[in-house]
């Protein structure tokens, strides 16, 4: 890692994704140069990143070679992939990435595999004792497998509300399972849906924790929520970040009505995690702080009670401007 006295150079993926904008921002305003891809040319966050670059979809021909490539060739300190995509492939080549002083905030493969994975994380709240809704493959729902209805059903690998459907009977049930490719069919939760801002040290100990609640949702990203401090939540979060190991920026979703129901980790920098650092919580610094390999201060308290709202701004450029 290259000493403090200049800018860190971060990469991030996904530059046209919506909450790309509020992201770069507030990491330039910390000091850091952002440097964006995206397979898109026309990514919006490309106007508003440092630097960019287009790269193959992930998965396809060239991916990995390219983001090697950008890395050497833009000085690059920290890499933090945005799409669950990326982050196996990602974490299975660091070596490759740290020989280029890339330095990758993301946790283990094997704990990858599980947080990717539906049916694994279900499995895994099971062992852990962690409440959780009912949870089966498409293959294997039959009419009355899950207790009453509605149902959602969703990809078993997928992110945001892409492929995700709420069925109130077993013919939407049954259709949509057959219809979605790999699903998982799985109880529906009532109450009131939180995600929860993690960051973990090495061998998942939590420094900072802190749960929003989502107040609106559109296409799977929410559009309006607030902060919202449970005690409840820290001492499951801890016991799932330290079963699995995890490093770096983590969400993890639940709903909660009597008591809270675990749904997902998603090992990556939520796109919303923008809301907790508007609430004074020093996210962004403690993903910047273990970056530079410095300890990062505990954060497990009540954050400052703030709604944020979401809406569209538009960018207008001649047909010639490029990034």
């Amino acid at each position: 890692m290259e000493p403090s006295s200049r800018p860190l150079t971060l990469l991030r993926t996904a530059a046209g994704s919506p909450p790309s904008v509020s992201q770069y921002r507030a990491f330039q305003a910390l000091g850091c140069r952002v440097v964006a891809v995206d397979c898109d040319p026309a990514a919006v966050g490309f106007h508003f990143a440092d630097a960019a670059h287009c790269v193959p979809r992930v998965g396809a021909p060239g991916y990995l070679t390219r983001m090697l490539e950008i890395c050497r060739a833009e000085g690059v300190d920290l890499l933090l992939p945005a799409l669950d995509e990326e982050l196996v492939l990602c974490a299975r080549n660091r070596a490759r990435f740290e020989a280029l002083g890339t330095r990758l905030l993301v946790s283990r493969p094997e704990a990858l595999q599980i947080c990717t994975d539906k049916l694994k994380t279900y499995q895994l709240f099971r062992e852990l004792g962690l409440p959780t809704p009912a949870t089966v493959t498409a293959a294997d729902y039959r009419e009355g497998a899950l207790e009453g209805f509605p149902l959602v059903v969703k990809p078993r690998s997928g992110r945001g509300g892409t492929g995700v459907h709420v069925v109130r009977n077993h013919r939407e049930a049954a259709f949509f399972a057959s219809y979605v490719a790999d699903a998982v069919v799985q109880e529906h939760c009532p109450g009131d849906e939180y995600t929860i801002d993690v960051l973990a040290e090495p061998e998942g100990e939590v420094r900072i924790c802190s749960p929003r609640r989502r107040l609106a949702v559109d296409s799977g990203i929410s559009s309006r929520g607030a902060t919202e401090w449970r005690e409840e939540l820290l001492a499951p979060v801890r016991r799932l970040t330290r079963a699995l190991g995890l490093v770096g920026p983590v969400n993890i979703q639940c709903f909660i009505a009597e008591a809270p129901r675990f749904t997902e980790i998603n090992a990556r920098l939520a796109g919303t995690a923008i809301l907790s650092q508007a609430a004074g919580v020093p996210y962004f610094q403690g993903i910047l702080g273990m970056a530079r390999g410095r300890p990062v201060e505990p954060w497990l308290k009540p954050a400052a009670p703030v709604v944020m709202f979401r809406y569209w701004e538009e960018l207008f450029r001649p047909p010639e401007a490029r990034p």
